[in-house]
């Protein structure tokens, strides 16, 4: 096993990577947005996923290296909050959730045109008119739930360990 492959081991090691993932999806459909409707204010979310990137995987690093104590605790609350903020909160449960599969699901369930001009008001967002755009825009939440359904179980497992044990073991949980 290689030392990346490690690195993703456990829980918050597939919470990071779906998190990656979500990052991943959103620069791609906010470039593709950005290009496709001539809205280049769209790519500031590449330059968020990529600082998010760095954040999580730094803290990732020094959650491993850790091992407990007060750096292991830091490590932890910055991989949660960042993850509940960025890949799941504002981009699986925002962008995804009500700027595309809600706004999908009202457009093509024959809603009114003033409740989704309403809801989703242009230049902001566009109504379906791209297959590839609102594809990537609908997937988004999916691996933000794979994020957080890891997030919870490293959680879980954080505070079913015994006691000094949490630490050690958050990094290691399968």
């Amino acid at each position: 096993m290689t030392g990346l492959q490690s690195m993703f081991q456990g829980c918050m090691g597939r919470s990071v990577k779906a998190s990656l993932a979500v990052l991943l999806l959103t620069s791609g459909h906010h470039a593709y947005g950005g290009l496709l409707y001539g809205t280049p204010w769209r790519l500031h979310m590449v330059g968020v996923a990529a600082v998010t990137t760095g954040v999580l995987l730094a803290s990732l690093r020094v959650l491993r290296a850790s091992r407990g104590g007060w750096r292991g605790e830091l490590a932890f609350a910055v991989l949660t909050l960042t993850t509940l903020a960025v890949p799941v909160g504002m981009i699986g449960a925002f962008e995804g959730l009500y700027n595309h599969v809600l706004k999908d699901v009202l457009y093509f369930g024959g809603a009114p045109t003033n409740l989704l001009s309403q809801l989703f008001p242009p230049p902001t967002y566009e109504l379906p008119n791209d297959v590839l755009f609102e594809l990537t825009g609908v997937l988004q939440p999916v691996p933000a739930g794979l994020a957080l359904l890891a997030l919870v179980r490293a959680f879980r497992e954080r505070w079913t360990s015994g006691p000094g044990r949490a630490n050690r073991n958050v990094a290691e949980v399968r």
